[in-house]
């Protein structure tokens, strides 16, 4: 897991295996926007969002958005 391996070289989104939405997604919430305002910046469902947050917490071995956003930071995805 990503989360595991912050000592590691960094690594692209691609590269992790996070989609196009999920690191749009990760950009936002890292931001500061709820998933509501993420949802209204993307045009979709506050519920997508939660499935995108979901899939990318799982793709970088998190739990939360605060280590999801502390992980990305560390190897710079966003």
């Amino acid at each position: 897991m990503l989360a595991e391996q912050a000592a590691s070289p960094l690594r692209s989104a691609a590269q992790i295996g996070l989609t196009g939405r999920e690191t749009a997604v990760l950009q936002l919430l890292a931001r500061g926007l709820t998933a509501e305002s993420i949802a209204r910046r993307l045009g979709c469902s506050p519920r997508t969002v939660h499935k995108h947050l979901e899939r990318l917490y799982r793709k970088i071995g998190v739990r939360d958005r605060l280590m999801a956003v502390q992980v990305a930071r560390c190897h710079g995805l966003v």
